[in-house]
Order: C-alpha cells, then structure tokens, then sequence
C-alpha cells in the first residue's frame, strides 16, 4: 500500500468491450465523467459496432479488441457471461502493465478464479457486478442513468491490488452507484437468492400460465398487475440468461431444491386446511418485505467517516470492505495514507448515515480493528 498521489486519481483511457444495454449504457455515462479522456468501445458484431457510431456511443469505435485496449489504464469487460474468460484471455497480452480490468457479470466465483490465473504481470483485475439492466436487451437500449441509485458490487480477493480498488472505486461512484463488496462466493450465493433463482421462477410461472391458456383462450386477456410484475423478467433475452444460469448453477440448484421444500409444506398446509400456519407464512413474509422496502427507500444526508488501521498484506482491503459490503452498507469512498514509515497504514471509509458509520465500525471493531467515527 502506498500513500494516496494524483497518479491514483482517475482513468485516461477507457475501454468497453461489448456495447449492448450494460456496455453501451456504461459509455455513455464514462463520456460525461470529466476525469476521463477518452473511452473507446468494440463489439464483435459489426452491426453492433456500426451503431455504436451512429449514435456516438464511445469517443471511439474500435475494429478489433485488441485495438480497443491499446492505451488503456482501465478496461470494462461487458460481453456475456458465459464469454468473459474468453475475451479477456483475447486482450490479455495487449494488456499494458497497470492497466485495471473489471467486468459486469453476474456471476463471479468461477470466472474470477480463471482471470486471476491467466492475468498477466502488472495487469490488476477487480471483479464487479452492476445491480441494474433491463428485461429490454442490444444498444437500442443503452441510456444515460442506467447505474443511477444501483448497487454496485465489487468482488476482491485476497489478490485484488489494492490502488486498484480504490482506484476503481471512486468513477463507479461517479457513475451515481452506490458501491459496496463482497467475495465472489458471498456473491454467487446471494445472487442465486435474490436474482437467478426469481428470474427461473418466472419463466416457470409464464410457461405453466402458456400450456393452460391451450384450453383458457383468454386467460393472458384477463392478467392483472400481479401476474404482469412477477412474469416480467421472464421477457429478458434467452441466451443472456442460460450463460448466468450455467456459470452460477451449483448456487442455483441449492435454492431451487431448497424453494421445492417450501413448495411442498405450502401444499401440505393448503391441503390441511391450516389457516393458523398460513397466516404465519404471509405475515413472515409481509414483515420481511416491509423491512426491504424500508432498506431500499432510505434517506440519508450525513458523510461520516470510519477510520482503521491496516496491515500491509494480501487481501486485508478485501476482508473489510466484504465485511462492509456483507452489512448492506455502501461505501462512499476509500483512501489509504502512511502517516508513518513502516508496514500499516490508515485506512478510511466514508460512510453517509451515522448509525451506518457506527454499524460498520461496531463490525470492524468484533473483527479485530481499532475502528473510529469522525463527521465530516
């Protein structure tokens, strides 16, 4: 770790490889960032390129991946995620040494294993994974304000580099993301939760409701709002989600075979006629949505800052900020300093909200840290 200097501030030149809704709408935002230069996109589709030009996604449009990377410091990876080793195992030896790649897929314990293996030296890879899209797909959608409000998780190891980190940190917050990390397994796992496993149920939702409309002609006719908002994820592209599906399927089955459990006991209950352990199913369930509604809708307009020591080893930044990122906490910023020479440095978090602030340094401090809160 190093003392925080201008040369860790922002990107010059930026790449995206893959400029459908995810890539396209990211260069549009990164063209708005004043700290960076230039941000040059590709696309393996020569229809898709072309359109990139037409609607002037990118300051450049590059023919090759190989071109688009030449000369940058940081590099967006926005290609399927079935593709992601592939096309970076494409660029990894036109890579220049500093240059920081990350990516946007939704699954991540396997691919960051593989990147990290076939990383050239000097070439520092940070996984992450944007929480927003669309069931709409292609850069006929791509838009400003995409990343808007969304979380943004980062996924670091024990062999992030930290610069890279922070360096990364600081323009997805200016995209108006709200960063926070957790390990590519942590990841994985609650992906399957809360994003894999609701989009499996909808299609299935959608396909029972298709085979009964054989013999219900007008059973879509009368759909109401219910049946429209659990179904609509159902409409996202086929191919996007049979590569999420396959890259994150151990974590997948786990809580298919976990909901079939659930299935099951809902049916003994309504086949029972068991009104009092129903009525307990909906009120857990009610409480349990009001909670992250209140989570998700929450106001907060004061910047504290936690402060910690931290030792100069492999994977001390990634035990914190998963630490944070496991308590839902978004970190604002992140900056280390040596106010003394040798091997530990101060760490700072800034953190909106002070009960947040004394969350997080109430973990740090069960963890071992010598954390403090200061306002700023």
């Amino acid at each position: 770790m190093r003392e925080e200097g201008p040369e860790t501030h922002g990107f010059s030149r930026v790449a995206v490889i893959g400029t459908g809704l995810m890539g396209g709408s990211l260069a549009i935002t990164l063209m708005d960032n004043p700290r960076v230069r230039s941000v040059v996109v590709y696309d393996l589709y020569a229809e898709t390129r072309r359109k990139a030009l037409d609607r002037g996604i990118g300051n450049e449009v590059a023919d090759n991946a190989a071109g688009a990377v030449s000369g940058c410091d940081l590099v967006f990876l926005a290609v399927p995620v079935g593709s992601m080793v592939q096309a970076f195992n494409g660029i990894a030896s036109h890579l220049a040494e500093g240059t920081v790649v990350t990516d946007l897929g939704s699954a991540k314990l396997r691919m960051t294993n593989a990147i990290e293996d076939a990383a050239p030296v000097g070439v520092h890879y940070v996984g992450g994974h944007p929480m927003t899209g669309s069931e709409q797909s292609g850069i006929e959608s791509a838009r400003d304000g995409l990343y808007r409000d969304c979380y943004y998780i980062l996924t670091p190891t024990r062999n992030t580099d930290v610069d890279s980190f922070r360096r990364l940190h600081s323009p997805l917050g200016e995209l108006g993301a709200r960063v926070i990390s957790m390990d590519p397994e942590s990841h994985d796992r609650a992906m399957a939760t809360i994003s894999h496993v609701p989009h499996l149920l909808s299609l299935l939702l959608m396909d029972m409701a298709d085979r009964q409309r054989a013999t219900m002609k007008n059973l879509f006719t009368i759909a109401a709002g219910g049946f429209r908002d659990m179904t609509r994820i159902a409409a996202s592209s086929p191919e996007l989600w049979i590569d999420v599906c396959m890259e994150n399927r151990e974590f997948i089955v786990d809580r298919l075979l976990e909901y079939g459990v659930g299935i099951t006991e809902l049916a003994e209950i309504l086949d029972s006629g068991d009104r009092s352990r129903l009525r307990n199913k909906f009120e857990r369930a009610r409480h349990a949505r009001a909670e992250l509604s209140v989570k998700a809708g929450t106001e907060i307009e004061e910047l504290f800052e936690v402060n910690l020591p931290v030792d100069d080893e492999p994977g001390a930044i990634s035990r914190i900020s998963t630490a944070v990122g496991a308590l839902g906490v978004n970190i604002e910023d992140i900056s280390i300093t040596h106010p003394l020479e040798g091997e530990t440095g101060i760490l700072s978090l800034k953190i909106l909200g002070e009960r947040n602030a004394q969350t997080v340094a109430g973990e740090l401090e069960s963890l071992g840290s010598r954390a403090t809160v200061r306002k700023l």
